[in-house]
């Protein structure tokens, strides 16, 4: 019935609407969804009795086909054989690995977080070393393994398991291994620091270089509205100003002459107004029509207009309709630095001419340039925090406010641009950076500091002092950092001290084809 032996069986299955989609076997006998015993055995793919267990193969000695070849015919006639392994399917110890007479339902590949031996690398309740009394259990149930001391279904050697939090083991490092100073003064000599593990929160971010820019939605270009020769300069390169400061007072003939028609606009408002009123008393003694008094109330108001637009004309310019100088005075349109100035008294400005530029650099702009491999993580409005180097201790806040829709052909990076906080003007435009851009949200965790934390054969450790010249490796995976501290997954716990200063040459110790420090011993090897 096997049709993964037998793949012409399939069709036949399918059509008799006996079939499992999801696992490919047929719905009746599906090892998953309905799984069968073995033949001529009540034992199932998770236990065995006491009497029969192979710990040399990890299944019942009824089962083992390597111990008693002459019991693999009957399997692969009843249909219930492996090809990859050699071993009865429904006992393989790879397919569907047993648990052992007596054994707890942990199996080799996992540990509850509270029975974990760490120094030896198996959970409590199997550690024959620190628990010998458990050694005749284990030995009467046939779980044993002689070579190294250990329930064989837990060997630490044999049959490595995870540790809480689902670090694997690492080459190079036994369970127990320890590294000890021979003599104090060669412990000082070295100069090992060490700092408590903690309990902390820490968000998962995306590292990237950054360059700093001026925000150009808070930057002004200051020109001339109007043609003038600058008269006056009121302001110098670097001040810091307020919205409508005066900048620059210019001269210019069109503002000379819009004021000389300011003038001459008031006096025809003053003859149209006395005129409407003549016009007005004369309809009163019978001698004007009512058509009279209308075009002069007409008149009256398109003088009145014509004033007012000259009047807006100078006010947009800064020049005031009261003078008849032809100066105006150019204002700052916002608060902020003068960052630029080019313009001096004597030059001609135009509108085509830039006078200064204002910038508010109480907010900047970020430019960060991400990996391409990152860019999936990438959303607007997630947090930022950017670092400039040579000051550890400041640290900008900021959003992602845009991402590039296009990546960099030559550095295979996407541009992200971020608004950042720069209240006390620390931050300056061309600034490289380092921007911290964070991905999910906080976590909690053992966190170490991230000195502690060392690569040793395809692996990450660090170093608990267990006591004054006493260091044991915990074999760590690293789960997120936030720069300064590196959140971990293991053996570690919180209070534990771990190695800062000193980390790396306790690593010699342990590799293998390094010359290491000379002055510590690693009992066993």
């Amino acid at each position: 019935m096997c049709t993964k032996c037998h793949p012409e069986l399939v069709d036949g299955y399918k059509e008799a609407g006996d079939w499992c989609d999801e696992h490919g076997f047929p719905e009746s006998v599906c090892p998953q969804c309905h799984p069968m015993q073995a033949p001529q055995t009540g034992a199932t793919a998770h236990s065995a009795d006491n009497g029969e267990w192979c710990a040399g193969h990890g299944l019942p000695e009824s089962h083992c086909t390597k111990c008693h070849p002459e019991l693999i015919p009957k399997f692969k006639e009843a249909g219930d054989w492996c090809d990859e392994h050699g071993f009865p399917e429904s006992a393989c110890p790879v397919c569907n690995p047993m648990t052992p007479p007596g054994a707890k339902t942990a199996t080799a590949h996992s540990s509850d977080n509270g029975e974990w031996c760490a120094g030896h690398g198996l959970p409590e309740s199997h550690c024959t070393k620190c628990h010998p009394e458990l050694i005749p259990k284990f030995k009467e149930a046939g779980d044993w393994c002689d070579e190294h001391g250990f329930p064989e279904s837990a060997c630490p050697v044999c049959n490595p398991m995870t540790p809480p939090g689902g670090v694997a083991p690492i080459e190079g490092v036994e369970p127990g291994t320890k590294i000890i100073f021979r003599q104090d003064d060669h412990e000082k000599a070295v100069g090992i620091e060490v700092v408590a593990a903690r309990q902390a929160s820490v968000g998962m971010g995306i590292t990237a270089p950054a360059r700093i820019e001026f925000n150009q939605n808070h930057l002004a270009d200051v020109r001339a509205p109007v043609p003038g020769i600058v008269h006056d300069v009121r302001v110098d390169f670097g001040e810091t100003i307020e919205k409508g400061a005066p900048l620059f007072v210019l001269e210019s003939a069109q503002v000379g002459g819009t004021q000389a028609k300011i003038q001459a606009a008031n006096q025809e408002i003053a003859t149209a107004r006395a005129n409407l009123e003549r016009q007005e008393k004369l309809r009163e003694t019978g001698l004007a029509a009512e058509r009279q008094v209308e075009l002069a109330r007409r008149d009256l108001q398109a003088a009145q207009s014509n004033l007012g637009s000259l009047n807006n004309a100078l006010r947009l310019a800064g020049a005031s309709g009261a003078a008849r100088s032809g100066r105006y005075t150019l204002r700052a349109p916002i608060s902020g630095t003068i960052i630029a100035r080019p313009g001096v008294v004597g030059a001609f400005a135009t509108e085509e001419t830039s006078l200064a530029t204002v910038a508010d650099t109480s907010s900047m702009w970020a430019m960060i340039d991400v990996a391409e491999r990152d860019g999936f993580a990438l959303k607007t409005g997630q947090s930022v925090t950017v670092t400039i180097p040579g000051a550890t201790d400041a640290k900008f806040p900021g959003k992602i406010t845009w991402i590039s829709p296009a990546v960099n052909p030559r550095t295979r990076t996407i541009t992200v641009r971020a608004e950042v906080k720069n209240p006390d003007a620390s931050l300056r435009a061309n600034q490289f950076a380092t921007a911290e851009i964070g991905i999910a949200p906080d976590a909690s965790g053992v966190v170490v500091p991230r000195s502690a934390v060392q690569r040793l054969g395809g692996g990450t450790v660090v170093f608990v002092r267990l006591s004054q010249g006493q260091y044991e490796p915990r074999v760590v995976e690293v789960d997120r950092s936030d720069g300064d501290l590196v959140q971990v997954r293991g053996t570690v716990t919180p209070g534990e001290p771990v190695v800062t200063t000193g980390a790396y040459i306790l690593k010699t110790e342990l590799s293998r084809d390094s010359i290491g420090a000379g002055c510590c011993e690693v009992p066993g090897e």
